[in-house]
């Protein structure tokens, strides 16, 4: 018997599936392909984790949460693209020659040999829910750019900018012009600021 079959009977048996559900699922399988594990959470049977933590005491596998971890782009080079995004596979560690991969289904043997072939190097499995696998895979496949950090201007910089353009802000503009000062915790306390507010106001009341 196929391994994701006996899967779905496990789950029936561990009255965590009806035969029903079960049937449903490998019908809508037949008819449209797919994995039956993912196929059984899409239709909304079983929760992913309820299903991740399962397959998890079943194989003796442990389970990793991608929410929590953060997978560096040289790790994630270690795989090429085109496996990653085929297999719906992440790697979350390498150390001593061993490259530590999680997926959502470890019955997909072909999958793991093609990238132990790809990667040259011993594999070994974790488990993580499949949402999770998909929102890191398009989290560390298509990360923007990290911005340049803004420099802060200093508590005297900031109030002698306001004071240069205090006599032409509008109202609009004293909202805006104050919002550094707001961001800029620490930098100015809430007394100034509030002196510096009613300063730039009689200014544009004149």
């Amino acid at each position: 018997m196929d391994e994701r079959v006996q899967l779905g009977q496990m789950l029936v048996e561990s009255h965590l599936l009806t035969q029903e559900q079960l049937k449903m699922a490998m019908d809508f399988q037949k008819s449209v392909g797919g994995k039956l594990g993912a196929i059984i959470v899409k239709l909304g049977f079983i929760e992913d984790q309820t299903l991740t933590n399962f397959i998890a005491r079943q194989q003796g596998i442990p389970v990793v949460n991608l929410d929590e971890l953060v997978v560096p782009e040289n790790l994630v080079k270690k795989i090429p693209k085109k496996l990653i995004e085929k297999h719906h596979v992440v790697p979350t560690r390498h150390h001593d020659g061993v490259l530590t991969v999680a997926t959502s289904d470890p019955f997909d043997y072909e999958a793991l040999e093609e990238i132990q072939l790809a990667v040259d190097q011993r594999i070994e499995m974790v488990l993580a829910p499949r949402s999770q696998i998909l929102r890191t895979i398009h989290d560390v496949l298509y990360r923007e750019p990290a911005a340049a950090p803004v420099k802060e201007k200093s508590k005297d910089q900031l109030l002698k900018d306001l004071d240069a353009g205090g006599e032409k802000l509008s109202k609009e503009a004293l909202v805006e012009a104050l919002i550094p000062l707001l961001i800029a915790k620490g930098v100015i306390t809430q007394d100034e600021l509030v002196r510096k507010a009613k300063e730039l106001e009689a200014v544009r009341e004149r």
